[in-house]
């Protein structure tokens, strides 16, 4: 194999660098929601799409869009193939045929495309094929256009005719480049990336003949994927980018950054299959990733995750009955989480929904045994529905982000069973059991005082207003937990539950005993212990083996990466 530098023959009087519009940003309208990245097998790969959307985030501090990558390996614009392509199991999928469906399903405000690697299909310059090239992009640009989205271009990368295996190949993509950067002259918004990863290889192999940005030729690797990243990010008026050497650098700008860039990644790819089956496509061999509903929930988790990581303070390190806490910050809201010395397989886990660290017998025991001990500050929201979508991002932050069980057990302490009962209601397939404690299943009993319970007046003030009640809506409403079993039970998710027959602040027959009865009667699985004379407090029993064992018995426990 041949080794030493590149001659550059890409055309100086195109670059960026010099021409008016060079380092002009392109101004995305502010009503953009909906990014679209098309492209050929460099951009399907994902990793500089994951790596803009990254810079973007990192420099808001926010998500301002969804970005959406539909790149398709082998795919051109020009519509050309090898006779042998592919050793003649297929001929190169052309973008034409499938972009009227995808931009009518996916529905973009701005569409990225990135294409020319491909379509000289590695032969020698031929005017007839550099035509078809001009006469495909003309075709997306219009296309495009029509379908009232903006059209961004951006130049094929480089191409290394050093370790590719087709000579010469680099005059073919660097005339399209400089074809597609004179566009700007007819209005075109271009990016290019062809021109300074062209000249960053040839720098760099001055220096070591062997640096590569591409094993192939043809694919860079993470480096060659920030350049272009990097490129586009500037383009776009996100200086965050210039001063990083690579996408680990522009990482370490923020603590979480890593992870948020492990969370952006595994959305987009999740999301790329995923639309790339939905919007169907002629290219064999690819993954056909989660039905389109299932991703987009999936992502959702993955968004609410990454809005956390973005927001919260550093972590606060402590012990708590000889267990590793982390208190930390989730949308505002401090949060808690106790880790067992040796987690079970799936790391499940069990939620307390109100008042950590109170009789917490059966958590503690349950971390022994391997389970996480989990607990966000939701305090005065009664499990309304302002507290349950708390929750959902909590819920989604210890999936994404910890690694946590997608079905955790959850623990409804006194008022704490609002919480617990209305989010399994809200989410029955996200649930492995239910552990309830002398818990409050109607609000009208406690704070409300319908029943023999005293009225907590500023409580059952508060309540209302947050579930959007007066007192008579109140009495029946269908918000009320034992009005909503029902998606519980077909979920049959398995409740144990501790109750006081003393307890005159939450009474048993209007709370549990109502619960266990309709429960049975919807055929789900109940076990009630009950404490003979004991009122309200304590929670919990003394001996916390009969909780745990249910627990370890009945919860279903899948794994994180489900």
């Amino acid at each position: 194999m041949a080794t030493g530098t590149i001659e550059m023959r890409y055309p100086t009087l195109f670059s960026p660098r010099s021409e008016p519009h060079a380092g002009s940003v392109i101004t995305l309208a502010k009503e953009t929601k909906r990014i679209l990245f098309l492209g050929d097998s460099i951009t399907a790969h994902g990793l500089y799409a994951a790596y803009v959307e990254t810079g973007v985030v990192l420099s808001d501090k926010k998500q301002p869009f969804t970005l959406i990558n539909c790149g398709l390996s082998s795919e051109t614009v020009s519509g050309l193939s090898e006779p042998d392509h592919a050793d003649g199991a297929f001929s190169r999928p052309d973008l034409h045929e499938r972009l009227g469906r995808v931009l009518a399903q996916i529905k973009p405000d701005a569409v990225f495309a990135c294409y020319g690697m491909n379509d000289g299909i590695y032969l020698p310059f031929d005017e007839a094929r550099f035509r078809a090239f001009q006469t495909g992009m003309q075709n997306l640009h219009e296309t495009v256009t029509a379908a009232g989205a903006t059209m961004i271009h951006i130049t094929s990368p480089v191409y290394d005719d050093v370790l590719g295996q087709h000579p010469h190949y680099s005059e073919v993509v660097a005339a399209q480049a400089a074809w597609l950067l004179e566009k700007w002259r007819d209005g075109w918004s271009v990016i290019d990336v062809y021109g300074p990863m062209a000249a960053f290889l040839s720098e760099q192999r001055k220096r070591d003949p062997l640096f590569k940005l591409a094993d192939d030729g043809v694919h860079p690797g993470s480096l060659g994927h920030w350049l272009i990243a990097k490129e586009i990010l500037a383009s776009l008026g996100f200086p965050l980018a210039t001063d990083c050497p690579d996408i680990s650098a522009l990482a370490a700008t923020h603590p979480q950054g890593q992870s948020i860039l492990r969370l952006i990644t595994e959305r987009e790819e999740m999301l790329r299959d995923s639309w790339l089956s939905t919007t169907w496509h002629k290219r064999p061999g690819l993954n056909p990733g989660l039905p389109l509903t299932q991703a987009e929930s999936k992502a959702q988790e993955i968004h609410a995750a990454i809005e956390c990581l973005l927001n919260g303070p550093a972590d606060t390190l402590s012990q708590w009955n000889g267990f590793h806490r982390r208190d930390f910050d989730v949308n505002g809201r401090t949060a808690t989480l106790v880790s067992p010395k040796n987690a079970l397989p799936g790391s499940p886990w069990i939620w307390r929904t109100e008042f950590f660290d109170a009789f917490p017998s059966v958590d503690i025991a349950l971390l022994r045994a391997g389970y996480h001990v989990a607990y966000v500050n939701l305090s005065n929201l009664y499990g309304a529905p302002k507290a349950l979508d708390a929750m959902d991002g909590f819920f989604a932050f210890l999936v994404q982000t910890e690694g946590l069980s997608q079905k955790p057990v959850l623990e409804g302490f006194s008022r704490g069973g609002l919480f617990a009962l209305n989010w399994a209601a809200r989410n029955p397939d996200k649930v492995a059991a239910l552990y309830l404690d002398a818990p409050v299943c109607d609000f009208n009993s406690w704070p409300g005082g319908k029943g023999k319970s005293k009225c907590s007046p500023i409580d059952w003030k508060s309540c209302l207003e947050l579930y959007g009640l007066t007192e008579a809506e109140a009495l029946n409403s269908p918000l009320i937990p034992l009005n909503n079993l029902k998606a519980i039970a077909e979920a049959k998710i398995p409740i144990i539950a501790v109750a006081g027959d003393a307890d005159d602040i939450v009474p048993m027959d209007e709370n549990i005993l109502i619960l266990e009865k309709r429960y049975r009667e919807l055929g789900g699985e109940i076990q009630l212990i009950v404490k003979p004379g004991v009122g309200h407090h304590p929670h919990s029993l003394t001996d916390p083996t009969p909780v745990v064992t249910f627990l370890l018995q009945n919860a279903v426990t899948p794994s994180a990466s489900q």
